[in-house]
This record gives structure tokens, sequence and C-alpha cells, in this order.
């Protein structure tokens, strides 16, 4: 009962959020992000050359706003983003028209909760699945990760971004945990307002205060719920705390298309400062 009333303010925060906190660093709105979304996930996200990207059928699981739907749109994808909110499936047809013109033929939204797959896209199977900082809100990330999984087929990839337990100490994940206790009661329309007065980027700080399922995991947990869901070649593409995952389903044959791993800085190094105010906000 708990669990689900936690999911539930989840969802609702998330779907405030993507309604109406449209700006901020790493979404559309930001140029430099703008420019370089496609080249961020074939370069860093997946290290995989650009030319596999053309004409993969892929799942963007929990789209969000839809900023990473246009950059696999840029890659030649055919792309279905799917998302519990309505209002940030909106967004990313508008996004996919004014980012990715000529490749809104290529895109299908849906409504979905990822741990209560509708029969239709359970039945259905991805070259790519593709999942960004999304499983870790639902409550049961196993689950989630189990459904999105099973969507990828044989010879297929995915794609994941997952919190790390080793990024944030103890201490600072307890402080954290208060200042989302805190603002939970509060209206969305109040919490924003008082975010705001932080001088930070009001949409990364709501994003981190506001929902109130944050979960964080290992390498090691993530990399044996992939195994003992069929996938091997699981690599971390990023050498971060923070988990960024790729990991085939079969063979996916991946050595002709392979990229280096990326070096320091990374792209999201460039949003460092905003990321240390917002946590002390």
């Amino acid at each position: 009962m708990i669990r689900r009333v936690l999911q539930k303010q989840t969802l609702a925060s998330f779907d405030y959020q993507w309604r109406e906190l449209t700006a901020g660093g790493a979404l559309l709105t930001d140029d430099w992000f703008t420019q370089n979304v496609d080249r961020i996930i074939s370069e860093e996200l997946l290290c995989l050359d650009r030319e596999w990207f053309r004409g993969k059928r892929v799942l963007d699981a929990g789209s969000g706003n839809g900023r990473w739907s246009v950059g696999l749109l840029r890659l030649g994808c055919d792309v279905v983003a799917v998302d519990a909110s309505a209002h940030a499936l909106d967004r990313v047809r508008e996004a996919a028209g004014e980012h990715s013109s000529g490749s809104v033929d290529r895109l299908e939204t849906r409504v979905v909760d990822l741990l209560e797959l509708p029969p239709d896209l359970a039945a259905e199977r991805f070259d790519l699945v593709f999942s960004f900082g999304v499983l870790h809100h639902t409550g049961d990330t196993r689950g989630a990760l189990r459904n999105v999984g099973g969507l990828v087929r044989e010879g297929g990839v995915i794609s994941l971004y997952l919190y790390g337990q080793e990024s944030v100490s103890g201490r600072s994940r307890a402080a954290l945990e208060l200042r989302r206790l805190a603002l939970a009661p509060l209206p969305f329309e109040l919490k924003r307002r008082l975010i705001a007065r932080r001088g930070v980027d009001v949409h990364q700080a709501f994003d981190q205060l506001s929902p109130v399922i944050n979960s964080r995991h290992t390498f090691e947990q993530v990399q044996g719920w992939l195994e003992r869901d069929g996938f091997s070649g699981i690599d971390r593409t990023i050498d971060h705390s923070e988990l960024f995952v790729r990991a085939e389903h079969g063979s996916a044959n991946l050595d002709e298309f392979d990229l280096p791993r990326p070096s320091p800085p990374y792209w999201f190094d460039r949003y460092e400062s905003a990321m240390k105010a917002q946590a002390g906000a």
C-alpha cells in the first residue's frame, strides 16, 4: 500500500515536471545538448558507430520530454517512445517536429507503465531498448528491468542509465531523503517556487528533490539481473560511479561497429557545477 502511494506521487511529480518545467541544462532548450544529443548516444552512451543505428527499431523506455528520442531519430532509428505521462509524450511529438524534421513518421508514442506492460507492447521485440534515468524511479527496478529487457530481440542491445550506489555517500543520501520527505506534502507549484528561490536549474533540482522514489544500485547487482535475463557482453560504457550500461541479448555482432570507450570530460561534466548546487538545494 505504501509503495503504491509512493509510486503514485513519483509518477505525478514527473507528469508535472514534463508539463511545466520544459527548460534546463541537458534538455532540448539547451543549444549545446541539442546539437550533440545524437553524438552523445552514439559515442558515449552506447559506444557504437552511427551506422549501427540506421534502420534499427528502438524503444525509448521512459522517454520524458523526448530529448533522447530526438537523438535516436537523428541516428536513423524507428522510435517507439513510451512514458507513463501523456504530457511527456505531447512534448516528445513536439520535440521531434522541431528538432528532427522529416523523421516524425518514424516516431510512435504510447502511454505505458513499465511495471505493467500492455499485451501488445509485451509481444513486440526491438533491436535496442534505451532507458535513461527511469527504472530507478519505478519502485521496482528489478521488475521494470525484467519487463523492458524482455523486449530486446535475440541479437539486440539494451542501454541503461541508473543511479549508482557509490555516487552518493550514506550521509548525503540520508540528507537528500529528508529534503524529499519535507517537500513531499507540498503542492508541486509551491515546491517549484521554493526550489527556484535557490537560484539553481529548477528542472534538474525538481527532478532530484520532488520524486520520492530514487533507488540506487551497484553495477554487480545490475549485471547479475541482466545475466539472469539472458544478456551477455555487459559493459560500463562510461567509467563513472553512476551506472552507464550496455548489454547484448545473445550475440549482437557489434565488433565492426564498436567504438573506444570515452575519456573524461564526459558530456555531463559540463553540468557538474549545476548538479552540485542542486544537491545542496
